[in-house]
């Protein structure tokens, strides 16, 4: 069903992506590495777990999805990968650094994460491995890229799909120094665009279709939610699954919404220093578009900033998708993300 709220799995189910799909597959397929881009609720997990679930059927090939939400070590990292595996009884031959018992592969007793990760990506054959949020593990960046520059060089055998916001551990693997172990090897990039309006409206009258609801109000859906999938998914789901009347699914589709962004926004700022400055920044891009506006707008409200320091925020809120640059101007794009009242939710 096009409005079930869970991440597709099967391309039947998915909507409007089958050219993304047959990138996706296509690069890992020829054993690139793959980042999928975008900003929330464009159903990067969706597009994700549809393509594993054609490499597993059509490719034969061995996969496993890993959420990072909440994961900040290499060692979460370890034991998510070793949960997964075992769920799905995927079995590994290794010894050093685990343990092989009815119960699957644990991690013996004070085994170094480094180490034991590397020996566990480097013993797998045929596998697939998709770390969804990766910008979680941006702490640990350093010792994450020495593990997956050990294993592109040692395993050609092992692909990866990355997911998540430009920043951190993303947009060191899109542009790595020459000192890291995978300069030279950029990752494919697979960048998800909100639906144009005609796909969005294509995308409202079949999933009414299935669930045999009349419907003919697509235009002021759309007006409203544009064509991110994710909120018109919401939209459909409690208006033609839920039963509830047009005007308050469509109120109920934008306050769910503003939780849903202003729960990420906090998530956002959890590793920020000063997240007043950001908190301001976003307050700001809501009135007036251009640098010079925006620092003059911050400014009036808490004081003199550094230039350098400026424009470092608003690099970092383009790079984790809060807002676009475009030309000379930056926009929250996202139309319920632009109705959160930050200094409500913040101050």
């Amino acid at each position: 069903m096009l409005f079930d709220l869970h991440p597709k799995e099967s391309r039947t189910e998915l909507f409007g992506r089958d050219e993304e799909v047959d990138y996706a597959v296509k690069q890992l397929l020829s054993g690139n590495w793959l980042i999928v881009g975008g900003q929330r609720e464009i159903g990067k997990t969706s597009l994700v777990k549809v393509s594993l679930n054609e490499l597993r059927k059509r490719q034969g090939l061995k996969t496993v999805y890993v959420n990072l939400r909440g994961i900040r070590s290499l060692n979460g990292l370890l034991n998510s990968l070793l949960s997964q595996m075992n769920s799905l009884k995927i079995s590994i031959d290794v010894k050093v650094n685990f343990i092989i018992g009815s119960a699957g592969v644990e991690v013996k007793k004070g085994a170094k994460a480094v180490s034991s990760l590397t020996e566990l990506l480097n013993s797998l054959s045929n596998f697939v491995l998709a770390l969804d949020e990766v910008q979680e593990l941006s702490k640990v960046s350093k010792q994450l890229l020495d593990v997956l520059g050990n294993v592109f060089s040692t395993n050609p055998k092992v692909r990866f799909v990355f997911t998540g916001s430009y920043i951190g551990v993303m947009r060191t693997l899109l542009d790595p120094p020459s000192d890291s172990p995978l300069h030279g090897r950029p990752p494919a990039v697979l960048t998800l665009k909100a639906f144009d309006e005609g796909k969005a409206k294509e995308f409202l009258r079949r999933g009414m279709k299935e669930l045999h609801v009349e419907f003919h109000r697509e235009e002021e859906v759309i007006q409203r939610l544009d064509g991110v999938v994710g909120w018109l998914t919401l939209f459909g789901n409690l208006h033609a699954s839920r039963g509830l009347g047009f005007d308050n699914a469509l109120r109920e589709t934008v306050e769910q919404g503003k939780k849903i962004v202003a729960e990420e926004f906090r998530h956002f700022l959890e590793s920020k220093v000063n997240k007043e400055l950001y908190v301001e920044t976003m307050r700001t891009v809501k009135v007036v578009s251009r640098w010079k506006e925006i620092k003059r707008g911050v400014e009036m409200a808490l004081g003199k900033i550094d230039d350098k320091v400026f424009s470092n925020v608003l690099e970092s809120l383009v790079n984790s998708n809060f807002m676009e640059k475009r030309g000379n101007e930056y926009l929250i794009t996202d139309p319920i993300l632009r109705e959160v009242e930050f200094e409500k939710l913040f101050y």
